[in-house]
């Protein structure tokens, strides 16, 4: 029957069509934004439902046509679809208020629940009201089964609500850096019903159930903000005065260029012993993705500059393991990788004519543009190279104890390309074309040896330049300004 009369089984066809199209139109649209996906359910939903009600009066208490006839059959069809579309559109606004409150992708497992209740409470309310089946033995029976279940997969059900309360309390999300109670530190990928993905430092993924998640000690690392911070302890020779000590690991700490500027690193003393010691390096990064980077590099540098000062590290149980011996230009020309090419006579030619210069932090070397005077050897403290461009000076290097600047531009008369700057309180050894030319007067097969590097020199000139977008200067230009340097040489 119909509440006004209308001829049944048009409208019947009508809310047919009406629930094809709307199964259709959520097939063939998955791309629709969520906001026309419930606005397209809502619309046919209300149509549907005015439907419904002109062909059985309501769908709470539907009044069906004449048993046993296909139309009575079909009209239990229409009336459970009606359910199963209230269903969707509900689950619809539940997704809705999780996109408008912009939740993390994780929380989408609430949503999922909320789901999975709605569904299962039409279910319900079909068999009662459409089929008119009791549901309280129903209930009963399926309250037996979950007790059942539920004792069975005590573990899973662990991890499904820990998921949850994951969701809703939010103490990390997707892309957080998160280090788990275990020693398990990485980047979350996802948050799945059961267990947590984690991609780890060492290129693996950690899966880690909700449950143990929901009770272990968290450190989300990318809150408040993802740079991090560390220290490095470091035990040092008791004997070692720790003034010194302090400034050649500040010194140090300076030289790399992963740790952030700000906040600076610095170093304290935190114990004394007989048997050495300890300092603590602290500095941070930008991202726990550079911390095993950043750390290497720091002790790298902190073993070149504690090299070069003299200072030896502590051995457990050793009242002092003795100074280790500074390393003279001599050392530093033989462990060079510009100089190191040189035969040993002429490297002690050069060596023996350097003279030693302080310089005070702020203090410049050198300055872009200028001519090159001097050949210099860090012997302690931090030389930045700098260049300058649109932006302002650009950071290219930082020079520490060992290594040796302006040697390719003294040879050659190229001017400087960049500006050295003292980093720290700074002690290098410099020499003059004057004493150059001294010492190829007294070896004058150092000639060789000094074209040889500055060949070398160019190639790392050339690629230097090409990363920079500047002109190289021509094999011959290059070649051209050496010889007419070394025939000056030759002739003094």
């Amino acid at each position: 029957m119909t509440s006004d009369g209308g001829d049944p089984l048009l409208l019947l066809t009508l809310a047919t069509v009406l629930l094809a199209a709307a199964l259709a139109l959520g097939r063939l649209r998955p791309r629709w934004p969520l906001w026309l996906h419930l606005a397209w359910r809502v619309a046919s939903f209300a149509v549907l439902t005015i439907l419904v009600q002109r062909l059985l009066v309501s769908p709470i208490s539907p009044q069906y046509g004449p048993v046993g006839s296909g139309r009575y059959l079909w009209e239990h069809v229409v009336e459970a679809g009606w359910w199963l579309f209230a269903a969707r559109v509900g689950v619809t606004c539940v997704r809705f208020l999780v996109v408008l409150e912009h939740r993390p992708r994780e929380t989408q497992m609430v949503s999922d629940l909320v789901a999975g209740g709605i569904y299962l409470a039409t279910l319900l309310a079909i068999v009662n009201f459409v089929f008119a089946v009791p549901i309280a033995g129903l209930l009963a029976t399926s309250g037996v089964i979950a007790i059942v279940l539920g004792l069975a997969s005590q573990n899973t059900l662990a991890d499904v609500f820990s998921g949850i309360a994951v969701g809703v309390e939010r103490p990390y999300k997707a892309g957080d850096i998160i280090w788990v109670e275990g020693n398990i530190e990485g980047h979350v990928v996802q948050v799945t019903w059961r267990s947590t993905h984690i991609a780890t430092f060492q290129n693996t993924v950690a899966i880690v159930p909700n449950s143990v998640m929901a009770k272990a000690r968290l450190i989300n690392r990318s809150l408040p903000e993802p740079a991090r911070g560390d220290a490095i302890e470091i035990r040092l020779d008791a004997a070692a005065p720790p003034d010194q000590c302090i400034m050649t690991l500040l010194a140090a700490a300076r030289a790399a260029l992963l740790p952030l500027a700000v906040p600076a690193p610095s170093v304290a003393c935190t114990a004394l012993g007989g048997d050495g010691a300890s300092y603590e390096v602290s500095y941070s990064v930008a991202s726990s993705a550079l911390l095993e980077s950043a750390r290497s590099e720091l002790l790298t540098q902190i073993h070149r500059h504690l090299r070069h000062a003299g200072i030896a590290l502590a051995v457990v149980g050793v009242g002092s393991p003795g100074r280790v011996p500074v390393p003279t230009p001599t050392d530093i020309l033989e462990h060079s990788d510009l100089f190191g090419m040189l035969e040993g006579a002429s490297r002690q030619l050069l060596a023996e004519r350097f003279e030693p210069l302080w310089l005070q932090a702020g203090e410049a070397l050198f300055r872009e543009g200028e001519t090159p005077q001097y050949l210099f050897l860090v012997a302690a403290g931090v030389v930045e190279i700098t260049r300058a461009d649109a932006t302002g000076p650009q950071i290219i290097h930082r020079m520490s104890p060992g290594e040796s600047l302006g040697a390719i531009g003294l040879i050659t008369g190229a001017q400087y390309r960049a500006t050295a700057t003292a980093l720290t309180p700074v002690k290098v050894f410099r020499q003059d074309k004057a004493a150059l030319a001294a010492a190829v007067a007294a070896a004058p097969t150092l000639l060789a040896g000094l074209e040889a590097l500055a060949e070398r020199g160019r190639a790392v000139l050339e690629r230097d330049t090409a990363a920079h977008h500047q002109r190289p200067e021509e094999p011959e230009e290059l070649r051209f300004r050496l010889r007419n340097f070394l025939k000056l040489l030759n002739a003094s």
